[in-house]
């Protein structure tokens, strides 16, 4: 998801009946939320001054904030997908250390993974040079076609 994306959807429930948006995919999370005043219509008497309605709350626009500066940091790097859908394995055997983990520095080729598909594994290759900063995935996570598995800044 990309800051355009994060301003469509704020657009999309601006302009619906929608209160409130909440979207999860991994690890990752957005939360939107709109306050409308609700307002009744009662007869007033002619000496009762007006209510003023009160301002509409801060927090769900710093909600707001937050969530887009979460998907602009979560831009920063390059992004590592699967290039299938199956299950994920982060290391050679069960008791093998994984192929790499956070902080590990991975070069263009090198095997970070395996996805099973159909009892064939295959191995998925590091498509540029740096450091993993993130995992994405748990071990044995089945993982979808484009899905991010590793973050390498």
């Amino acid at each position: 998801m990309n800051i355009e994306d994060v301003k469509s959807l704020i657009s999309l429930i601006d302009q619906s009946s929608l209160t409130e948006l909440h979207y999860q995919t991994g690890d990752f999370q957005l939360l939107l939320s709109k306050n409308k005043l609700v307002q009744t219509h009662q007869q007033a008497a002619e000496n009762t001054p007006a209510a003023i309605p009160a301002p509409a709350a801060a927090a769900p626009i710093q909600a707001v904030k937050e969530a887009v500066a979460e998907t602009i940091e979560r831009k920063e790097g390059k992004i590592v997908t699967s290039p299938i859908v199956g299950v994920v394995y982060l290391a050679p055997t069960p008791d093998a250390k994984p192929y790499v983990s956070k902080g590990q520095t991975v070069s263009k080729g090198e095997v970070v993974c395996l996805v099973e598909a159909m009892k064939l594994m295959n191995e998925i290759k590091s498509e540029f040079d740096g450091e993993i900063v993130e995992v994405l995935v748990e071990n044995e996570q089945i993982v979808e076609y484009n899905q991010p598995l590793f973050r390498i800044v």
